[in-house]
């Protein structure tokens, strides 16, 4: 597609100019990580990158799992780190549920409480509109 770059890089460095990327994705990169100050790096990195109206796409779980490499990344973290204009939304029915839901997964995907991963976009807006003068 004309225009679009597409890069795996190590989202704590990125090799990217401040604001020069309109769109960072996340899936399950947080949680994988070994501390919370690399979770940190990883999410100012991608704000540093992005362009007034850029968004960061983050999927992570938002309950433990049993997997003990994986971390919880609260959403207190993501809304901190991402800023003002944060939208969030439960998403996945939990694995071992849908594994054996069968035909019963649309319905057991409808109840939040059965949701194991949060979507979460952040969205970079301009120093103007921050002060409330756009």
């Amino acid at each position: 597609m004309p225009g679009v770059s597409v890069v795996c890089a190590d989202i704590r460095s990125l090799p990217a100019d401040d604001r020069s990327c309109s769109l960072v994705t996340l899936f399950t990169v947080l949680s994988g990580m070994a501390c919370a100050a690399d979770v940190d790096a990883a999410l100012a990195e991608a704000r540093r990158v992005l362009v007034p109206g850029g968004a960061v796409v983050v999927w992570e779980p938002r309950v433990l799992t049993r997997n003990p490499d994986t971390r919880l990344i609260r959403l207190r973290t993501l809304r901190h780190a991402l800023g003002p204009c944060v939208r969030t939304r439960s998403i996945t029915l939990a694995p071992p549920l849908a594994r054996r839901a069968g035909r019963a997964y649309g319905m057991l995907a409808a109840l939040p409480p059965l949701r194991s991963h949060r979507l979460v976009i952040g969205r970079a807006v301009a120093d103007a509109e921050l002060r409330g003068t756009a």
